[in-house]
């Protein structure tokens, strides 16, 4: 299957418009669709696709692109928290697709302008012949438990008093249970034990492919990576703390929802 960028029909396709981090929906929280397309000066545009295998159509607007009548931007992981694992698929991929088409434009390999690939979901250098697929940024996300105990952290960047899973991009040459024991020591200098998998789920913030694990206090004392954590600490389960949204595979987790 393939990505085209000459959208033939609109009709009966689910299509979604981003605008940076955000989402164009209909009042009621649905994805704009095409007619919301039609209603855009062509100005307003600046990258489109559609995924051949899915039917689905992804827009890329300008950063200044105005919201049509009857419609409005939302915060992406908004609308992640607010419909079924399906449709976030959906937009997740495309999402996904329109960061990319959006950020890679050129060959690093040779400067020339690069175009999609006729039969994949690449885009190919018609100058040298590199070919060059959508970028996915591997991380971990875990939940610790000692007893009935849960380890929860609060970041840096949190406003909210939002605690959390531990998470961390996986590094090269890394297996995805080194890179949680290393993520683990990092940021609060404990050891871990008993790794299991539990499920992954696309995070196009901008790129992140999340795999989630859980895993068992095995020593140490907590002490934080203050540049990345504000708080660490321990909770019982019948004494959570604020939680991210359901729909997040943090929350999923915590909720043990897999």
């Amino acid at each position: 299957m393939a990505l085209i960028d000459q959208v033939t029909s609109w009709e009966g396709k689910k299509t979604y418009l981003f605008r940076g981090r955000e989402i164009l929906v209909r009042e009621g929280g649905e994805a704009a669709g095409a007619d919301a397309v039609a209603r855009l000066d062509a100005s307003c545009i600046d990258r489109l696709c559609e995924d051949t295998l899915t039917g689905c159509i992804g827009v890329a607007l300008q950063p200044d692109a105005p919201a049509p009548a009857g419609c409005a931007f939302e915060p992406f992981p908004s609308y992640f928290y607010t419909h079924d694992e399906a449709e976030n698929a959906r937009a997740a991929r495309m999402k996904g697709y329109c960061n990319w088409l959006s950020a890679t434009r050129f060959c690093p390999y040779c400067g020339h302008p690069l175009v999609l690939h006729e039969s994949e979901n690449a885009q190919v250098c018609p100058a040298c012949g590199r070919l060059h697929y959508p970028r996915i940024e591997p991380c971990i996300i875990t939940l610790i438990s000692r007893g009935e105990e849960l380890l929860l952290l609060r970041n840096v960047r949190d406003t909210q008093g939002i605690y959390a899973c531990l998470a961390g991009f996986v590094e090269t040459g890394e297996t995805l249970e080194q890179a949680l024991r290393r993520e683990v020591r990092e940021e609060t200098s404990l050891e871990v034990k008993n790794i299991r998998y539990a499920g992954s789920q696309g995070w196009p913030f901008p790129d992140q492919l999340m795999m989630a694990f859980y895993a068992e206090y095995a020593g140490g004392e907590i002490r934080i990576q203050e540049s990345e954590i504000a708080d660490a600490r321990w909770f019982r389960r019948d004494a959570l703390p604020p939680l991210p949204r359901p729909g997040s595979i943090a929350r999923r987790l915590i909720e043990n929802d897999f």
